[in-house]
């Protein structure tokens, strides 16, 4: 308001109605006969008058620019501050997730990540995670989400981590199944891997899985923790190689388009069944050797056998 007042123009408006207005006292007591022309007069000033005051009312284009600016900054704070909301939401809601796992699995260590990197032309949907060795990652450890297995960590450095899904072949990770206790190996497949499938092998011919059976880790090995869900059996199938039988996985989790995950850094049975193993076989190693000082060198050739290494 104090603008108006200020304004040169309203200053000169002023001083006009002023001066209309004592002209016309004046003619009225004096010179009555010129009423009628001041009535006239003081209409067209009051049609003058209205249109002036309304456009002094008006705000400057000056004026107008610099408040249509302000508008538009403080509506960019406010679209910042809802894409704000909206990204601490999701991150609170995939916290609670993970505080539930944690709730349920209270010997495991977890390191939450995001997903930063996704590669378009690597094999099986392989991906890289903002966490690494310095939150105490390593090679193998197991990689969730609170739908189930992932993958594991195949590379990591100080600040990232890359992760191999279960729909590479390259990863083979015992399974059971949770009602019949079949076991075999998980392994993924080129066939499957687009279709976010992956596949049980190594299956007893003689095992009673069915389609809609659960699918959990075996624990075996000591490398994964026992009963994280992988997924559930869709069908069965035989390989095109040998006809061996195996059974198509489908993982409750979409693995092609995860964004956040738990690595699991250790957990209470890690390495127990391993170092067991170790154990079992130098005390064997051992046994072997004090009975071959015993008895006499042959000359009989001795097979060799191979083992195909398998994440368990």
């Amino acid at each position: 308001m104090k603008k108006l007042y200020r304004r040169k123009s309203f200053k000169i408006f002023a001083v006009t109605i002023a001066a209309v207005c004592v002209l016309a006292i004046v003619c009225f007591f004096c010179y009555p006969f010129l009423s009628s022309g001041i009535n006239i007069l003081t209409n067209g000033l009051s049609q003058v008058s209205a249109e002036v005051s309304e456009n002094l009312n008006k705000s400057s284009y000056d004026e107008l620019l610099e408040e249509n600016q302000k508008l538009a900054e403080e509506n960019a704070k406010l679209r910042e501050q809802v894409a704000d909301y909206y990204d601490l939401k999701e991150e609170n809601q995939r916290l609670w997730k993970f505080y539930d796992i944690k709730k349920e699995n209270p010997t495991y260590t977890y390191v939450p990540s995001t997903v930063i990197r996704r590669d378009s032309n690597a094999d099986f949907y392989s991906f890289t995670i903002d966490a690494g060795t310095s939150l105490g990652i390593s090679v193998n450890d197991p990689v969730i989400t609170e739908n189930g297995l992932v993958g594991i960590v195949s590379e990591c450095d100080g600040s990232s981590s890359k992760v191999k899904t279960i729909l590479s072949p390259e990863i083979k990770i015992g399974a059971v199944d949770s009602k019949t206790k079949d076991s075999g190996v998980i392994s993924g497949s080129s066939r499957y891997c687009d279709d976010n499938l992956t596949m049980l092998t190594k299956i007893s011919s003689e095992n009673k899985i069915a389609e809609g059976d659960i699918i959990k880790t075996s624990g075996v090995g000591g490398l994964f923790p026992a009963d994280i869900i992988i997924g559930q059996v869709k069908e069965f199938s035989f390989d095109d190689y040998d006809a061996s039988k195996y059974t198509v996985i489908e993982p409750y989790e979409d693995i092609r388009k995860v964004s956040s995950v738990l690595v699991i850094t250790d957990f209470n049975t890690k390495g127990q069944i391993s170092l067991e193993k170790s154990d079992n076989s130098s005390d064997t190693k051992k046994s072997e050797k004090e009975t071959s000082a015993t008895e006499k060198p042959t000359d009989e050739p001795t097979a060799e056998t191979t083992d195909e290494p398998t994440y368990e």
